[in-house]
């Protein structure tokens, strides 16, 4: 809970944002030039239509069909860009699709202070992420050159920075409230005698200085939390002068303001009535019941604070030229192992609070991460690191065994003594084969299929690859059957469980008649029904027995994949992997949800998790076509869609069916069509069709 060292921060990002811009920028010069040949292709599709009248009707359907291909490929481009632009994807992981909602409900996460304070990065969630209300009006968004570039440091995982906890209640969080009002509000200005005025820029406090890695400064435990804690570098009487000035001035000059005026602040001053002195703080939010105080995160101490909304004040330019005085730093070379266990961690924080308003040295080891990593020297020579490891509280990191882990880098460290990879692919997918080990290195070929040696061999003789390649590989699940597509003009229940697009949904076919086979005494059966297989994949034994991936997984691989709303495993197939943030977008084969997840929350699927057919079925609406071409239009179509048979029990009427898609009628419980609602409203339009039998076709399919 830290202000971040932002010389550093915004220097890396911005040339990896800068390197990322230019990529973009080339990919898109790229994309214009093949937009404009595909153009002149198709104008020249009118002049082929000049020829022989033998050869008029074949040209023509060649040119039809490359000019629908042309047509899906600029199709997909617009709606690529509008799910970046209008689709409200959800706030726990990167969807290209559509917002998924979780498959049951979400429990409540814990409350986390540090999640509250972080502007959680990158994010494609238009939802607010400090849990406002869902009520609250949309916001205009803010100029970036007006916003603060003041970020709070986060322990929060990955997963857990991107999982968002939605609140029953109507809390009131002014952290999201427009700066654009801050210069609505009227708030008298102090005297002329008084040579200050409110900052115009709210929250731009200047940067912190950068703390190089391997240099010592000296400084001051203020404050801890957990396994993190507060210092204040260089002269701490600085920062007493400060509070001295600002008491002085305040005193002076106080202004009553109103809780309204105090919720459109995001800096401030605030009165502490226990040590009659006035602080620097970051204004978080009122309480909900009365709104009469105010959560205030001082920004010189690294305190939580709760003071009355008449002690808190508008920070004036003139206490804005000094930057935020605390740091938020960890013990270096240490882990706390802490994070399950709240008597260690309780522990571990009364043995750093034992420490708090002590002069020490601090050794920057890390500088990279929004809290530092550093080696705390006490004035009597020991390190605050080897202490705590001593105490039983800590264990040291790999890196650093034993008493190098407590005393500091070592200066004599190599950085060619890393572990190397002699073979490639070892080093790139993790996995190193085996069977040249059983395999024959003097069998050169040849009918007798043996070496020198003959019989006395007992390895296996088969002939190599001139390129060096053999034999060796690894099954994995990759074929899952599927449900038999109900015949034309039937009638059956379905459950929607995604939206795919404004005329294409998921559904589960509802078998009404469908039950458990309850086993014999000891005898152990694959389930029958999806209830039954999600009961066994997340039962105790079967967790205990997953098997972690021993390579990267494989496009189409069936895998068990966490899903992070309900933390339940399901089975996925993977659609595709990115090895630089080591994410998989997989589809849950039973639900049709799209959705990227970290590697590490996939699992080897067990061989009896595959019997079951797969559950989602893709339905097309029939009879339903888009009112225009502008992927705005159809953005609104889907939502509309997605509100009306999201997660609910329809009746369906069969129209055709194709290889793995079925086209259907939808009907709500009380009979009403869903696309007749739809074009009701004007996001669809309706066209004519008829039961399409097939019965009597034969289809083959061609590979």
């Amino acid at each position: 809970m830290s202000f971040v060292d932002l010389a550093t921060l915004t220097m890396h990002r911005r040339q990896e944002m800068e390197a990322r811009t230019q990529i973009f920028h080339e990919k898109c010069d790229r994309a214009v030039e093949d937009i404009k040949r595909l153009k002149m292709k198709t104008d020249g599709f009118a002049q082929q239509l000049n020829c022989d009248p033998n050869e008029l009707k074949e040209r023509f359907l060649n040119c039809m069909k490359q000019l629908d291909e042309y047509m899906y490929l600029i199709t997909d481009f617009n709606i690529a860009i509008s799910k970046l632009e209008e689709a409200s994807a959800p706030d726990n992981t990167p969807v290209h699709d559509t917002a998924a909602k979780p498959l049951t409900p979400t429990p409540m996460a814990p409350y986390n202070l540090i999640d509250a304070l972080s502007e959680p990065a990158p994010s494609t969630s238009t939802s607010c992420p400090n849990n406002c209300p869902p009520e609250k009006p949309k916001r205009v968004k803010i100029p970036k050159e007006n916003q603060s570039l003041i970020v709070f440091s986060s322990t929060s995982t990955s997963e857990e920075s991107v999982r968002q906890v939605k609140n029953d209640v109507a809390a009131k969080e002014v952290q999201c409230e427009l700066d654009a009002e801050l210069r609505n509000v009227k708030i008298e200005d102090p005297p002329a005698s008084a040579v200050a005025t409110p900052s115009s820029d709210g929250s731009n406090l200047p940067a912190q200085p950068i703390l190089e890695t391997e240099h010592v400064y000296d400084a001051t435990i203020m404050h801890v939390d957990g396994a993190f804690f507060w210092v204040i570098t260089g002269d701490h009487e600085e920062v007493k002068d400060l509070m001295i000035e600002m008491t002085k001035f305040y005193t002076d000059h106080h202004r009553d303001i109103t809780a309204e005026e105090v919720k459109t602040l995001t800096c401030c001053a605030f009165y502490d009535d226990d040590s009659k002195c006035y602080y620097r703080g970051l204004f978080l939010k009122l309480n909900d019941e009365d709104n009469t105080l105010a959560e205030i995160f001082v920004v010189d101490t690294g305190e939580m604070r709760v003071a009355p909304v008449e002690c808190v004040q508008p920070l004036y330019r003139r206490f804005c030229t000094r930057p935020p005085y605390a740091r938020c730093c960890h013990l270096a070379g240490v882990d706390l192992v802490s994070y399950n266990n709240k008597s260690l961690m309780e522990k571990q924080e009364v043995f750093m609070s034992a420490y708090v308003g002590t002069l020490v040295s601090i050794e920057v080891d890390d500088n990279t991460s929004e809290s530092l990593g550093v080696f705390v020297i006490l004035p009597s020579g020991e390190t605050l690191n080897k202490i705590i490891v001593q105490q039983g509280l800590a264990l040291p990191i790999d890196k650093f065994s034993g008493e190098q882990a407590a005393a500091g880098p070592s200066d004599g460290l190599d950085i060619t003594d890393c572990p190397e990879y002699d073979d490639p692919v070892e080093a790139v997918t993790g996995y190193k084969n085996r069977d040249e080990i059983d395999i024959c290195k003097h069998y050169k070929g040849g009918p007798e299929k043996t070496c020198f040696k003959g019989p006395r061999c007992t390895k296996k003789h088969i002939l190599k690859h001139p390129d060096g390649w053999t034999l060796d590989r690894i099954a994995v699940m990759a074929k899952c059957k599927s449900i038999p597509l109900p015949a034309p003009d039937t009638w059956l229940k379905v459950l929607v469980t995604m939206v795919c697009h404004y005329d294409r949904v998921y559904v589960q076919i509802i078998d009404e008649n469908e039950t458990d086979e309850i086993p014999s005494f000891g005898a152990a059966l694959p389930a029958t029904t999806l209830p039954a297989l999600v009961k066994d994949m997340n039962s105790l034994a079967t967790i205990s027995a997953y098997q972690p991936l021993t390579v990267a997984p494989a496009q189409g691989e069936l895998v068990a994949a966490l899903y992070p709303l309900d933390n339940k495993w399901y089975r996925a197939r993977v659609l595709s992997v990115t090895r630089a943030d080591q994410t998989v977008e997989v589809q849950y084969i039973d639900y049709g949800t799209v959705m990227w997840v970290q590697a590490g929350q996939l699992r080897s699927l067990a061989a009896r998790h595959a019997l079951l057919a797969a559950q989602a079925v893709r339905a097309a609406l029939a009879g339903v076509r888009a009112r225009s071409p502008y992927h705005h239009q159809w953005a609104r179509a889907k939502r509309a869609l997605t509100d009306m048979v999201q997660d609910k029990v329809l009746d369906a009427h069969v129209i055709s069916r194709e290889y793995d898609e079925i086209t259907v009628e939808l009907f709500d419980k009380d009979g009403y069509s869903i696309a007749e609602q739809l074009a009701a409203t004007n996001m669809v339009e309706l066209t004519p069709y008829t039961v399409v039998y097939d019965t009597e076709m034969h289809k083959v399919v061609v590979p």
